[in-house]
């Protein structure tokens, strides 16, 4: 079990492009309320392209950016000429600036450790143009897993060919850390047997309302707003399941 941490290797890929071939139509057009034709727009973590791909198709200047070979790959097969790069993204420098930075799906929680998160996120805010706009989401406490005693058969999907992919996972919450703790086996299976297995160590930092708020008030925005929903109601405490922000220089 020495995969790092939250890396989306070649069966957790597969699963991902079954589970989420696309994106949710609300959350889809939440990220395209702030993009305006000719902004030079990134997206980080992009992965397979479910949120990329509908900015690409409507013809905006985007481009993409994601640390996982196996999930640029996926989107490189249904976008060929997509313009994204593998890169981690603490060590990436781009090199022009962005009127639009959006992080999907709550992963910026995958960033565990704060201070790093902290260093990214202000990284990030170098990237803008004057006047440019990061957004993006966290899972919050709310959102929590009920822990587990033991690996338990999570979700099963088929595959073409007669194969299934078979996710087992344990969940664990440490209070402490806020942390949720999701690792899990990736099981290919061809009828009965066991054709491969792939470990990945699943990481998630939950948030609490103002926690956030906290860390971006060190980072000298011009304005900061934290919502609850897609629709962008205000959020007011921790009863949301996810926490989305809007920060403007």
């Amino acid at each position: 079990m020495s995969e790092p941490k939250n890396s989306y290797g070649r069966l957790c890929t597969e699963m991902y492009e079954i589970l989420h071939a696309q994106a949710p139509q609300e959350e889809l057009d939440f990220y395209l309320s702030y993009a305006r034709p000719g902004d030079a727009i990134l997206e980080a973590l992009c992965g397979s392209g479910r949120f990329f791909l509908p900015f690409f198709e409507r013809g905006f200047d985007i481009q993409g950016m994601d640390a996982s070979p196996d999930m640029l790959a996926k989107l490189r097969k249904k976008c060929p000429n997509a313009p994204a790069v593998c890169a981690d993204i603490a060590a990436y420098t781009p090199d022009r600036a962005y009127d639009y930075i959006f992080i999907s799906s709550g992963s910026v929680s995958l960033f565990t450790d704060l201070a790093l998160c902290r260093r990214i996120l202000a990284q990030l805010k170098s990237w803008l143009a004057p006047g440019g706009k990061l957004v993006f989401a966290v899972e919050t406490v709310a959102d929590r897993c009920p822990d587990d005693t033991d690996y338990r058969e999570a979700v099963a999907v088929p595959m073409q060919g007669g194969h299934r992919i078979v996710l087992r996972t344990k969940n664990h919450y440490d209070p402490a850390t806020q942390t949720q703790y999701s690792p899990g086996f990736y099981e290919l299976y061809a009828g009965d047997d066991l054709l491969e297995r792939e470990f990945m160590d699943f990481q998630t930092h939950l948030y609490r309302f103002g926690e956030m708020e906290a860390i971006l008030a060190g980072l000298d925005f011009a304005a900061v707003c934290t919502y609850a929903s897609f629709d962008k109601h205000p959020a007011v405490d921790d009863s949301s399941e996810m926490f989305l922000f809007e920060c403007s220089l």
